[in-house]
This record gives C-alpha cells, structure tokens and sequence, in this order.
C-alpha cells in the first residue's frame, strides 16, 4: 500500500511543478535586469578613437636606435649567442660517418626464417707451433708496486745520435692481443692495475679522451690551421711539456712464442649462416685464452693451467717500443696477436707465419752457417754418423737403429715425422698453410678500447696469424701450450635470437686447440755435444761442448767451445766479445760458462770397420755421460745436439749479432725466412732443446 504523504507530494509537483520553474526564472530575469540598468554606460567618443588610433600609427611607424634595443635586451637577461660564428665552424668540423651509425643495421625481412639469430659456431686454432727464446728488450722501469719509475730529469738525446723512428705500440692493444690490451684479459679478464698503478677503466678512459684530443687537433688542421690556439687548452695540452718521461731499462726476458692459423673464412660462414646477414655479419676477436701444462720429473704431463697474465702484463703493458711487423694488417687480428717488444739483445725466431707473410718482405738468404762447420756438409757428415753408427758402449742411443728411429718417431714426439713437431713444422712446408717465419718482428687487446661495435678488426682473408709470447716460461722446464678465441657476444641482449641461444653472457669462447709440440726452455747455462777429439797416449778422449751462456740481467747470450774429458767440469770463466745494439761496436766482457756439469764418461769418434768389410772406418757422433749440480745425470750426444734448432739459432744470432754492432739496430729479425727452413728441419729433427736426455 502507497505511503500517503509520497502520493499527496507526487500530487503536488504534477500540478504545480512547472509554475513553480517559470515563477523562479522570472525573478532571475527580473534581478538580471535590473543590474544592468543599474552599470554605467561606456563613456567614450569619436575624437578618442581618432586619437588612440594616431598614438598606435606613431609607434608603429616610429624608428628606434638597435643600440637601445640591444640595452633593453641585455638588461631583461638575454645575451648574444654568435650564432652566426657557430654556423661557420661547424660548417668547418670533420663529420666521422660511423659516429653516426646505427646501434642495430636496418635490415630486410628474409621470407620464411625471418631474422631469428643463432650463435654463431666458433673455431680453434689450428697447426699450433711453439718455440722458446731469450734476449733483452727495452721497456719501462717499474716500481715495486708496479708503477713506472720517471726519469730525475728530462734527457736530451746528443744532437750528433740521429734520431731513430719508434714503432710505438697502439693504445688499442690489446691487444691485444694479445688481449684487452689483448693480453688485457688473457685468462681472468678482470680489472687490473695498469701503467702508473691506474686501473683498466682508468687506462680505458684516457685513451678515448685522448683520441678525442686529437681528432679536434686533426679537425682544426682540416679547417686550415696548422696547430690548436693557444686559448685551446685542451688540444694545446697534446703538445705541452708533461714533464720527466717514464725510465727505460733493457730487461733480460726468457720467453716461449706460441703461434697458430685461424680459419678465417670459416668464422665468416659460420658469423653468415648463424647472424642471418650475409653483408656484414664479421667476428668480433676480443682476446686469446692460453693455457699449458708442465712436464713432470717422472715424465708424465701436469694439468693444464692458465698462463699468468699478470707477469705477462707487466712486460706488454709497459713497451717504449715494439719491433718490425712483417704480415699485413689484414691477417693479424690485433686482438689476437701480442706485441712484440724492441729487442736490445737476442734476436726473433719463429714468431710469423711465413706463407701470411707478403713476397717483398721475405728475405730469402742462404742456408749456410759461417764457421764452426754448421753447414750443409757438418749436416750431412751427423746424418751418416747417425744412420751407420754401431752404438755406444755404455748403452747411449748411439745405434743406427734408435738414430733411425729418433729421426722418424723421436722420443717425446722430437722425431722428424712424429707428434706436433710434424703438424707444426713440416705441415706448414708441405700445404703451405702453416710454414712458421722464423725471426720476425712486429709492431699488437679486449672489449675494452673499442668505441662501439661497429670499430673493429675486420677482414675477408681466408686465414689469419694469432699469437701469443709467455714470458713465464722456468729454465730446464718443458711445456705443451693450447689457444683458443674469445669473441663479444653478437647476440648480446638482442630479443631476436632463436631460443636456446645464448643472448646473456657479453663473450663466448671458442673451443681449445690442440696441445702444441714439446717445447724447452733452455738452462741459462747449457752444453752441447759437438764432436770428439782423439784420446792422445797420455790423454783421454775429449768431447768438443758447446757451452751457451744467459744473462738474465740484460739478456745477452753468448756461445763458446770448450773441451773436456772424464772427470773434468765444462766451462770456465773466459773473456768474450758481446754484441751492442747502439752502433758503438762490440764489447770485450768476462762471461762465466761454468756449468757446474762434470763428464762421466764419453764415447764416439772413428769406429773401425767390422772384420770383412773394406775401408779404414765410419766417423760416431760424440755420446757424453754428464753428472749435473743437483745429482741428475743427463746423455748429450752429437747426433741430436749438431741439429738442435734453438742452439743453431743462437750460435748463427750471435755472429749476426756481432757483425752488426758497428750500427744502431732498428729490429730485432732473426735468421729471416731464408734461414727458417734449416732451423726448421733441426727442430723436427732434434728439438729437444738445451735439455740433456735423463738416464
């Protein structure tokens, strides 16, 4: 039932609802009205029109004096902004094309796949070769905690010395190779104290601000000015005197040269086929990870272990100069490549690929060895005492059959035809791909230093030269080494990557390569065998050694013969001419070549024919029985030690050394691509080393 005050109000509003609205908007009419009668009228006439209208023309028209404006301006907080000058020197700046490059490329829509990327498949080294030396190289003087030590004070160089070009090393590198620097991460990739104990980021950032310098030096040249102005403080800078330069020493350094070829053009494919952009899809080499394990004194091998970059560092980061490079930039990716440091004292074997290397760079030269009967003939008198040698009496291998073998198979993959001695050496001779140049020099890091992903080695050659220098490496210490690539991640946070596909970590790594061959580094003393003197009727039969002395104070090595017979100790204290790299000529030193060995028994010389047979005899190559300082006893026989490639190498430097120290060196080569096929056959044949076989 209907409430009855809602139905009487319902009533109510149907009947008098709308008198009521028309009653409301009267009176608001009504009130309207009646104020605005109530407003005064506009109180205005013709003449001020006119007048008004006079005053405007006379403002308009009226001319009014710049200066006044300009005043006015000023005092409101507006100031010249030369806009006309900035106009005319920018029309002057030097525009870089890839500043102005796009982070990602634009790229078309392939039917089917699309653009969905993969990782691309990387590749290891192949024909790994490894090789030791030893010199002195130029680099800074550095402080306990790594920081290099200044100058007193500022040297001038004598206006008579001329001036001598320096191949300084890039600031790019690393390479870097090897690393980040190249070497700058070869295995931990971490931040690392630098030159002058600065970080790597520090190190980073200097050197983008200064190529930014000298791009604004090279962009006010282009504009017609030979030098920066003098209100320019910041391009003068490059040209002001930074007071003391850092010292330079000559270090002595042992160190094991590691190189190897890269399928270049495969990487290429594989970049292609995985980045889906045939035009420019190109790696990006970041650095070059080596590791190598250790012979044991039993003879079995250790594990593999990185190699330590922070010794490494210190010397590579640290190059006042860098010696000659002989391959193109075109094969030697920086990145991948170590620098390789101006050699005061020693000189460079094995450190280029000789089929990389262009044709007018090689010095073809003859294979012959002045003096010491190191020639082809000495070559092939130890072949045939080595092939018709009936065997030592005390056991040695002096015995056709073992020579044969050591030859083919050698012991510890040394043989001619056996292990990496073979892959390393005699593949590069027969395919061409892999001859390694023996004593080459060059002018060689990491993510870091690069500007963008745009600025970058990049080639279309088919292989590539990587190289990497251990300068670690212990006396009488045997290794095998392994390489392997690092690249930047091209997939790098892209969203465009097939699942799966690693599109997260910055870098990738590459698979390891396979061991090198067996390489030794000598004892900073060591003897060869080189021949046998006859036993007299009062005397004993005497072993011609070869005695090998390393400075490791300023890496001078130096060679002499001696004579020694059973019971007597190798080498002694004798006065020696040692080789300068200042043009001042050779010098006259006291060398100590005792090596603390004595010989224990000896064997070898003219070996009469058997009963039968026609003929005064056949020539055996010497056999020596030597006792060492710490009990050891080692076999040195003739056979093996006549063709040993780094006691060939060091013997033929040293003359070369000699010669030329009447005039100040400009590279350290070696023996040059002439002499490496002979430097190479010993090493296949007998690169042991300095290193005695144990017994």
């Amino acid at each position: 039932m209907a409430n009855p005050k809602v139905e009487k109000l319902k009533d109510f509003g149907l009947r008098y609802g709308d008198k009521i609205a028309v009653a409301l908007a009267s009176v608001v009419f009504v009130l309207c009205l009646g104020m605005a009668f109530k407003r005064p009228t506009i109180d205005i006439k013709p003449e001020q029109i006119k007048k008004y209208a006079e005053q405007s023309e006379s403002n308009i028209s009226r001319r009014q004096d710049p200066e006044e404006i300009l005043k006015i301006l000023v005092d409101q907080g507006l100031k010249n902004s030369n806009f006309a000058k900035e106009a005319e020197e920018s029309a002057k700046i030097l525009l870089v094309a890839d500043d102005f490059r796009a982070a990602r490329e634009w790229v078309t829509p392939e039917p089917g796949a699309g653009l969905i990327r993969d990782n691309p498949k990387l590749i290891a080294p192949a024909n790994v070769y490894a090789y030791p030396g030893r010199g002195g190289a130029l680099v800074f003087a550095l402080d306990s905690e790594g920081n290099r030590i200044l100058e007193a004070e500022k040297k001038e160089a004598p206006k008579s010395e001329p001036a001598r070009r320096r191949r300084r090393r890039g600031a790019a590198g690393g390479g870097g190779s090897m690393m980040g620097g190249m070497m700058g991460g070869m295995m931990g990739g971490a931040a690392r104290k630098g030159s002058g104990g600065k970080s790597q980021a520090e190190l980073e950032k200097e050197a983008k601000e200064d190529e930014a310098r000298r791009r604004k030096l090279m962009q006010a040249r282009l504009s017609g000015k030979d030098e920066p102005a003098a209100k320019d403080e910041e391009a003068a800078g490059l040209l002001a005197d930074k007071g003391p330069p850092p010292k330079e020493i000559t270090k002595g350094l042992r160190w094991v040269a590691v190189t190897a070829t890269l399928d270049h053009a495969q990487m290429l494919a594989n970049y292609r086929d995985a980045l889906k952009n045939p035009s420019t899809a190109q790696p990006y080499y970041s650095r070059l990870d080596v590791q190598r394990q250790e012979q044991q004194s039993d003879g079995a091998w250790g594990e593999w272990e990185d190699v330590a970059s922070k010794r490494n560092l210190d010397i590579l980061d640290n190059l006042p100069e860098v010696d000659e490079e002989l391959t193109p930039d075109d094969v030697r990716p920086k990145n991948l490549n170590d620098p390789l440091p101006f050699l005061k004292a020693g000189l460079w074997e094995k450190v280029h690929i000789a089929s990389l290397v262009p044709k007018e760079k090689k010095e073809v030269a003859p294979a012959t060895i002045p003096g010491g009967g190191e020639g082809m003939m000495g070559m092939m008198g130890s072949m045939g005492s080595m092939m018709q040698g009936p065997g030592s009496a005390g056991g040695g291998p002096g015995g056709s059959a073992e020579m044969m073998s050591r030859m083919m198979g050698g012991r510890g993959g040394r043989g001619m035809m056996g292990g990496s001695s073979m892959m390393g050496g005699m593949g590069g001779m027969m395919d061409g791909e892999a001859g390694f140049m023996g004593g080459m020099g060059m002018g060689g890091g990491g993510v870091a230093g690069v500007d963008s992903l745009t600025d970058f080695w990049k080639s279309e050659e088919k292989k590539v030269m990587v190289r990497a220098l251990d300068f670690t490496a212990e006396p009488d210490a045997t290794y095998h080494y392994r390489l392997r690539i690092v690249v930047v991640n091209p997939n790098y946070k892209r969203d465009d990557v097939t699942p799966g596909h690693d599109n997260k970590s910055k870098e990738l790594t590459g698979p390891w390569s396979e061991p090198s061959n067996e390489v030794h580094m000598p004892s900073d003393v060591s003897a060869y065998a080189m021949g046998v003197l006859p036993a007299g009727a009062k005397s004993d039969m005497k072993v011609v050694f070869q005695v090998i002395r390393f400075n490791p104070e300023d890496g001078v090595t130096v060679p002499q013969n001696f004579e020694a017979s059973p019971g007597e100790i190798i080498g002694e204290p004798l006065r020696r001419d040692v080789p300068v790299s200042d043009g001042t000529g050779k010098k006259l030193k006291l060398i100590d070549f005792n090596t603390r060995q004595i010989v224990l028994d000896v064997d070898g010389g003219w070996q009469p024919m058997p009963t039968g047979f026609a003929g005064g005899g056949l020539p055996r190559p010497a056999t020596a029985l030597l006792l060492r300082a710490d009990g050891a006893v080692i076999v040195r026989d003739e056979a093996d030690d006549r063709l040993d490639a780094v006691r060939k190498d060091i013997d033929t430097n040293y003359k070369r050394e000699l010669k030329e120290s009447n005039k100040e060196r400009e590279n350290g080569m070696g023996s040059g691509y002439g002499g490496m096929m002979g430097s190479m056959m010993g090493g296949m044949m007998g690169g042991g080393g300095a290193r005695g076989r144990g017994r």
